[in-house]
């Protein structure tokens, strides 16, 4: 006999169970405990890749502190019509 998988109970808002229950009527998954897995599933996997790229910060050596000319390129590129800024 296989081994019983655990279940937990969740309490969600109705706007939170309408979310589940749009997801469900989409056909992408069976039932809401999919849906649900899925959902940690990728939690994890963002969770992971910000671990390594905090890592990877660590691991490029000391800071440096900005310039003004390094502040005022940022603030040029943050105003560019391409940053969606006016």
């Amino acid at each position: 006999m296989p081994a019983k998988t655990p279940t937990m109970n969740v309490s969600l808002t109705d706007a939170l169970r309408d979310v589940v229950d749009e997801r469900l009527r989409s056909g992408l998954y069976g039932n809401a405990s999919e849906y649900v897995r899925e959902l940690i599933r990728r939690d994890e996997e963002a969770a992971r890749q910000l671990r390594s790229l905090y890592q990877v910060g660590i691991d490029s050596g000391e800071s440096v502190a900005m310039s003004e000319g390094d502040w005022a390129a940022l603030r040029s590129v943050a105003r560019s019509p391409a940053s969606g800024q006016a």
